[in-house]
């Protein structure tokens, strides 16, 4: 987006923090402008220090990140109309924290910008037809959010069921809302008592986990990995590993696998995972098991890894998913595109 918008281009943010490795990174680009960190105020609203004294002047675009909690970004969208910016709210349609009289005041503030960014084409169309839209003229695009594939496609080794030595993997953030529990319990049951799973990732919830795999008898058939964004030692572990399973509310996890190729299993409860679970096309890409059943998953797993052939035409759908959309490219022309027609 800086290379195609320019010196114009410029984004206001905090730093990262309390997402792990996520919160490290690399030195500051040139078109990031740093602002102070987000505190809390009272009742679960947030203020971002700096935010609402972010230069706007008429004519410009403002994109504001579609959270109302954070009411100084309430306030800036606000200043951006007074002074004639065109506005651009970024943000769910729904999620999994979502709850219906929080979805009415971000749907009653949507009103205000002049057109919207969701996450996915498939938000667009809920929003389209519920009566959350303010009116039939509002223009309203999808990102089909997704992370950088390039590197994962130079990385990632041809897919054969048959070959690879390790079962499931799961790639996430170790926190409650993985639901983690529910997929060791799976793995103590008929049908997957031999099966193996490698985990990617790090979090407040794993000295309880480890506790849980040792409690339950599998410790030995589960390895931790830790947290890591090298792209090359995740590549190590997903080309060994057969099928992708994340038992919780599921985001960006399910795109990174579905672009190694990796079948997915995710439970069935649509509204209850994040907008990226648009990505997923049951009996196409990966299957569903029943939300918050042991025994459904343990099921699902030992169905699927029965039937080679068919984890092989899975795989080649995971990778045609994420190959025109839901990656950073296609994301970066969807937002210029809408970024342009706002403006004119």
């Amino acid at each position: 987006m800086a290379q195609k918008l320019g010196r114009g281009f410029a984004v206001y943010a905090s730093e990262q923090q309390g997402l792990g490795v996520l919160s490290t990174g690399d030195e500051m680009p040139e078109w990031q402008r740093h602002l102070g960190e987000v505190r809390g105020v009272l009742a679960g609203l947030e203020w971002q220090k700096g935010a609402c004294s972010v230069p706007v002047r008429r004519g410009d675009v403002l994109v504001i990140c579609g959270a109302p909690r954070t009411l100084s970004t309430i306030v800036l969208l606000f200043k951006g109309k007074i002074l004639g910016a065109r506005t651009i709210w970024w943000g769910h349609y729904w999620s999994a924290t979502s709850r219906p009289w929080r979805a009415a005041i971000r749907y009653a503030l949507m009103r205000v910008p002049d057109a919207i960014i969701f996450y996915t084409d498939e938000e667009v169309s809920q929003y389209r037809d519920g009566r959350a839209r303010s009116s039939t003229n509002k223009q309203v695009f999808g990102l089909n959010n997704g992370i950088e594939t390039q590197e994962i496609v130079r990385l990632r080794s041809e897919y054969n069921a048959t070959t690879r030595p390790c079962d499931l993997l799961f790639i996430g953030r170790i926190t409650p809302k993985a639901d983690l529990d529910i997929l060791f319990d799976a793995l103590c049951l008929p049908g997957c008592e031999k099966v193996t799973l490698d985990i990617v990732g790090s979090g407040e919830d794993e000295a309880r986990l480890r506790k849980h795999t040792e409690d339950v008898g599998i410790a030995d058939r589960v390895t931790w990995h830790g947290g890591t964004t090298d792209e090359r030692r995740i590549a190590l572990i997903a080309n060994r590993c057969k099928v992708f399973v994340y038992p919780g509310s599921v985001g960006l996890s399910l795109i990174h696998a579905l672009s190694y190729g990796l079948p997915v299993v995710v439970h069935n409860d649509r509204w209850t995972h994040m907008p990226e679970i648009a990505a997923l096309r049951p009996g196409n890409n990966g299957l569903t098991f029943q939300r918050g059943s042991a025994i459904s998953l343990a099921d699902t797993i030992a169905t699927l890894l029965a039937d080679p052939v068919r984890l092989s035409v899975m795989s080649q759908s995971a990778t045609d998913t994420t190959a025109l959309t839901f990656n950073a490219a296609d994301m970066a022309e969807r937002f210029c595109y809408a970024i342009e027609q706002v403006a004119l």
